[in-house]
């Protein structure tokens, strides 16, 4: 097992739609510990604020590729837990290194006005209705859970016309029109409240997933890490969570 190489760095790296909770956790927690918290966020598929639609290799150029890459994390936060399975298949992730933040429920993304007045996945089901998915992390998928939960699998995949890499690129095609609605998060209200519209189902037709934070195998400062992941699943961390529409264990 590596060793500390600094008591006062970690490095983080989070998807882009996960960070602005980060962030305040991140500040807090290097106030009450004088350990800096260095934080990355992805910068392939969600830079901009771009509709880029998924084709070829694209639709598989995932977060963890990018971690991989760079190689100098100690820590990432994912916004799936299976994107964190396949962190410790891959290597990347180490074993059994992994907490649960919080977690973040299924909602259906409109442009703002809401155009064709979406207002349920049954909505999204109806002859004509073009609907937006991603295929890329926390949200590849999702479609189909929410889907499978109403019997609605078929219907829904006849009218999926675009295809989304990511978080950032389904919300900016969700404003910009390229689709009726889309699945996401409830917590996306946050990224673009003056371009998108979320909304909210009922909780028995929600899928949570939860957004958690994982060892990485190159880690460097260790043990500064584990407590950064323990301070993560505190009630002051988590209550930045909440704060940005994530779902606490508590509520």
């Amino acid at each position: 097992m590596n060793k500390s190489s600094s008591d006062g760095l970690v490095r983080v790296f989070s998807a882009r739609a996960c960070a602005a909770p980060l962030e305040k956790a991140a500040a807090l927690f290097e106030k009450q510990t004088k350990i800096h918290v260095d934080i990355d966020v992805c910068s392939r598929h969600c830079a901009e604020p771009v509709a880029e639609e998924a084709f070829g290799n694209t639709g598989a150029d995932d977060f963890l590729l990018e971690i991989s890459d760079a190689g100098i994390h100690d820590l990432a936060i994912g916004g799936a837990e299976y994107l964190l399975d396949d962190g410790e298949v891959r290597g990347i992730v180490r074993r059994h290194e992994r907490r649960t933040i919080a977690s973040r429920a299924s909602a259906i993304i409109v442009a703002a006005g809401n155009p064709k007045n979406i207002r349920s996945v049954e909505d999204m089901a109806k002859p004509g209705v073009r609907v937006g998915v991603s295929v890329l992390d926390c949200l590849k998928g999702l479609w189909e859970d929410v889907s499978g939960r109403l019997g609605l699998v078929d219907k829904i995949r006849k009218n999926i016309s675009y295809y989304a890499n990511g978080c950032v690129a389904i919300v900016e095609a969700a404003a910009t029109g390229e689709f009726d609605a889309a699945f996401g998060w409830t917590a996306f209200k946050h990224l673009e409240p003056e371009r998108i519209e979320i909304i909210e189902t009922p909780k028995e037709h929600q899928v949570l997933r939860g957004t958690g934070v994982g060892m990485l195998s190159f880690a460097k400062n260790v043990e500064s890490a584990r407590k950064f992941m323990d301070f993560l699943t505190t009630p002051e961390a988590r209550a930045f969570y909440k704060e940005y529409g994530w779902v606490v264990e508590d509520d």
